[in-house]
């Protein structure tokens, strides 16, 4: 018997309306289960630390850090970190939660024990930056970081999370050479540390770079002789900075215009003296502190052992 037209189209759209349904369902519960892995492997997920622009270490305070360094046998990049972590290099002076104040952030106890007069103004100032670099490396050789630094940092501030920024900041401290390319060192030979700086820029950097008599003296940038002695130069550098250095036979004229690491004579005795003045623009202080140079302040190494009692 044939059944009627109208009873099979129905039956048709019936049978294709369950099973659509059925498809829907089933597309549906895929969706779920697929959305469901990728949150689970987001959420597994080991989160990924951004990329961190790591700010240059202001020039004025890199031969502060590298002195107080070589004085106390201290690691003058982890003072360099420390430095910018607590106080981002001087411009956040404020008192912390826990009250502690200064350019190097200490409790006003234990400044009361290790703070030093480094300048020899005679005052033991923790928002001098002289003072207080030298004192936070007071503390941190007391706390024995030649040997362990995680554990003395651990102790400046009692955070794991403290100790691992720090120790990160100086350890890309310790690789720069902070020489730029309009800069040179000026004499290629030295016996000893650099020693001397000035305190601020209203006077002049002064500093003492022992060397062996008749090495070359180098112009540490490019300018114009203004003056020549027996002894000694003047180079105008054209940018508000005037050099002076002194314990050199020199070998170059009055208004001659040289170009960094240009030969200006040789050492005469067993140190140079060079004397930057400042007239118009800030002291750029990078060219003799650099950590490449041979025979510099050798400070440790860093030894990373994880600290003892650490929460």
């Amino acid at each position: 018997m044939r059944r009627p037209v109208r009873l099979v189209i129905g039956w048709a759209v019936a049978a294709l309306g369950f099973w659509g349904i059925v498809i829907v369902l089933l597309l549906f519960l895929l969706l779920i289960v697929t959305l469901g892995v990728v949150i689970s492997s987001r959420d597994n997920a080991l989160p990924v630390s951004p990329a961190v622009a790591i700010e240059p270490i202001p020039p004025q305070l890199l031969p502060i850090y590298h002195r107080a360094g070589a004085k106390y046998h201290v690691p003058w990049a982890v003072l360099a970190g420390i430095n910018r972590v607590e106080t981002d290099f001087g411009r956040d002076l404020s008192v912390s939660s826990a009250g502690a104040v200064g350019f190097m952030q200490f409790e006003p106890s234990t400044w009361a024990e290790y703070g030093v007069d480094a300048d020899g103004d005679g005052k033991i100032d923790p928002y001098d930056p002289v003072d207080a670099i030298f004192s936070a490396a007071h503390y941190l050789a007391i706390s024995n970081v030649a040997k362990n630094p995680m554990q003395a940092v651990f102790q400046y501030n009692h955070s794991t999370d403290y100790v691992r920024e720090v120790l990160r900041l100086a350890t890309i401290y310790q690789t720069w050479n902070p020489l730029s390319s309009d800069w040179a060192w000026p004499v290629t030979d030295t016996l000893d540390p650099v020693s001397g700086v000035g305190h601020s820029h209203s006077e002049p950097l002064n500093v003492m770079i022992h060397c062996p008599a008749g090495v070359p003296v180098l112009a540490i940038h490019g300018g114009t002789i203004t003056t020549v002695t027996g002894t000694g130069i003047t180079l105008d550098l054209g940018n508000g900075l005037i050099v002076t250095e002194q314990g050199l036979h020199p070998t170059v004229s009055t208004a001659q215009v040289v170009h960094a690491g240009e030969p200006l004579g040789v050492s005469a005795t067993r140190g140079v003296t060079a004397s930057i003045e400042e007239t118009l623009t800030p002291l750029p202080l990078l060219w003799f502190v650099s950590p490449s140079q041979p025979n510099m302040a050798h400070t440790p190494p860093l030894v990373m052992t994880p600290p003892a009692n650490t929460p």
